[in-house]
Order: structure tokens, then sequence, then C-alpha cells
């Protein structure tokens, strides 16, 4: 169900778009790199993420690719931008060893598998991107799902003047406050915001989406962020900045209308990252795809977490599911020496 309802979501959500690739879901500098990548007939996507979460943007480009084709052939790759399977970029100690790490990790992944595109499919990742070294000198199209978030939260609340928003994500992107700062220079008051950090929370949906610990930890954060919120009883749009959230959308929804007591609706960015491949008026170029899908990591991913994980996307994409099963373990995928 879950799948089906991030489908139908991914379907209303393209009506909105026409013509060339929409300039609002990435920056301005991203056109002309954007109109070019759209027009190749071969492309390579990679696709990454601190953990699993963002393979569902990966699954949901593989899926489209069946029906939709734009390019003749596509290699599409997810890597896991983690480090260690015990390290992760929200347990590091500064902002600085985050950027570094994550400079390094684009630096590896890009010259391993020369893509056409490289999609950031986390919030926390996202927002490291610009301060990274990687970025000064890259020469594709680098889209962060920051860029998309933000949009779908000012469409959202531009419906209905008196509802309010939850953000909810990792320690590092509720620390880097981009969130509502952006959302605050589209003249969105801060008054109508709440930021709720959720420690743990997606390393606990990557080992079990439905465990007895996910569903008490998003009661808990969720009350937390209700208590926030200047007017918790109107409409209250919980957005869900971590790719991982996603996959426990309905538990979302369940915990913060039993503590709001008023209308909840998702905003969950990863339903909309898949667009960005796809320019409308491009697509059927061809009468079919050629995909091939793999997924790269340089820390080892666990039998249960490829399990939990591949049972949420075989739906969506049942290639993309069996390449997580049978994921390539790479340990010089990117440079690192743990501190």
């Amino acid at each position: 169900m879950m799948n089906i309802m991030r489908t139908i979501v991914l379907a209303c959500c393209w009506v909105l778009f026409g013509g060339r690739l929409s300039a609002s879901m990435f920056p301005d500098r991203h056109q002309d790199l954007m109109d070019r990548f759209a027009a190749k007939d071969s492309v390579s996507i990679l696709v990454t993420d601190s953990g699993l979460g963002g393979i569902a943007v990966c699954a949901d480009i593989e899926r489209r690719l069946q029906t939709e084709h734009p390019f003749r052939s596509v290699k599409l790759v997810f890597c896991n931008a983690l480090p260690e399977s015990d390290y992760g970029y929200n347990a590091m100690a500064s902002t600085e060893e985050k950027i570094r790490l994550f400079s390094d990790a684009l630096k590896g992944m890009t010259a391993w598998y020369e893509p056409d595109i490289v999609l950031i499919a986390c919030n926390t990742l996202s927002v490291l991107y610009d301060k990274t070294e990687y970025a000064k000198t890259a020469s594709i199209p680098v889209i962060s799902i920051v860029d998309v978030g933000v949009r779908m939260m000012a469409d959202a609340l531009a419906g209905d003047a008196t509802s309010s928003l939850i953000i909810f994500g990792t320690e590092t992107t509720v620390e880097s406050n981009i969130h509502r700062s952006l959302m605050m220079q589209k003249a969105i008051p801060a008054s109508r915001i709440a930021v709720q950090a959720c420690p743990d929370l997606a390393g606990e949906i990557q080992a079990d989406a439905s465990s007895d610990a996910v569903r008490t930890m998003i009661g808990f954060y969720s009350e937390e962020a209700v208590q926030k919120l200047s007017s918790p009883h109107g409409t209250v749009f919980a957005v869900l900045c971590c790719t991982h959230y996603g996959y426990a959308g309905s538990i979302f929804q369940s915990a913060i209308a039993g503590a709001s007591g008023g209308t909840v609706r998702i905003v969950d960015p990863t339903t909309r990252m898949s667009d960005i491949v796809f320019a409308q008026g491009r697509n059927k170029r061809f009468q079919a795809t050629t995909t091939r899908v793999s997924v790269i990591s340089r820390a080892a991913i666990t039998e249960a977490e490829r399990n939990s994980i591949g049972l949420l996307i075989r739906q969506q994409s049942a290639a993309t599911a069996a390449s997580l099963a049978a994921y390539e373990l790479k340990r010089n995928l990117f440079e690192f020496k743990r501190k």
C-alpha cells in the first residue's frame, strides 16, 4: 500500500510540470546542464544517500524508465555514501569532518562511475553539498533534495493560509536550519513552521520500518513537534526531510493526528525527486530503454537491512530490490580514514 500511494503521489505531482525541466526544482545554474543531459541518448545516473533511504528514488526512476523511454540506455547506480556501518554522518564530531568526507565520497563515486547527473537523495548530505570542495569544480548537474522539498513546502502552505508545517529531519539537517531559512525567504512566517530532530530514527527504519521501536520514536517526536506549533488544530503538513522517513509515512500521519487532533498531510520530497530525470516532451523518444541497476556501498549492509528495505521497494522496482540484495561491497569506493 505504501508504494502504491507513492506512485499515486508521483503521478499527481508530474502534471504540475511542463516544457523544460522545471527550474524551480534546482538552482538556475543547472538549467543548461540539465537541458544537455535530457538531450542525450544514453546516460549514467548516480543516486546517493547516507544510507538506504534514497534507494526509493532509484527504484522510482527504474520503474518510470520502463514506460517513459526518454533515453536509449541508462546505467542507474545507487551509491551509499556511508563510510562505515557503525559511523554515520550524524555521529561525526564536526561539520567540517562531514563536509570533507562527503566531498571525498563524491569524488570517489563519480570517478568510478562517470555519471551524467548526480541526485543527492538525502537531506543530511544536501545541506553539506555547497560547502564541499567537489561542488566548486563539478561539471555535471548535482541536484539536491532540499531544492525539491522547499518548493513542495511553499506550495503546501500557499494553498491553506491557516495551515502549519512540521519539518522532521536528522540532527544534521535540523541544525543547518536550511529549510526554515529558505521558507522564510519566501515570506512564510516563522510562527507557521516547527522543526523537529529525530535522533536515531533513520537507522531504526532501515532495520525495520514497521517495528515497535519505530512507532514509539515517531510517537514521541510527533508529540514534541506538535507542542511547538502555535496553531496545532488546523491542517498540519508533516514534511519528511529524511528519505528514510517516507517508509514510515503512515505512522507519522497517525501519530501527528493523535497529538494535534487536526488534519495531517504528509509532504515527502522523495516522491518528487525522480521528476528531475524525465523532461516532459522528451519521453517516448525511444521504443524501449535498456536499464542496468547497480547498488554499491563502502559500508557493509546487513542481510536484515537488505531484506527490510528490499521488501518496501520490490513492488516499485523488482530490479532495484534485486540489485540491493546482491549489492557490491566496495571498500575503495572513496577514501576514508576514521579518526
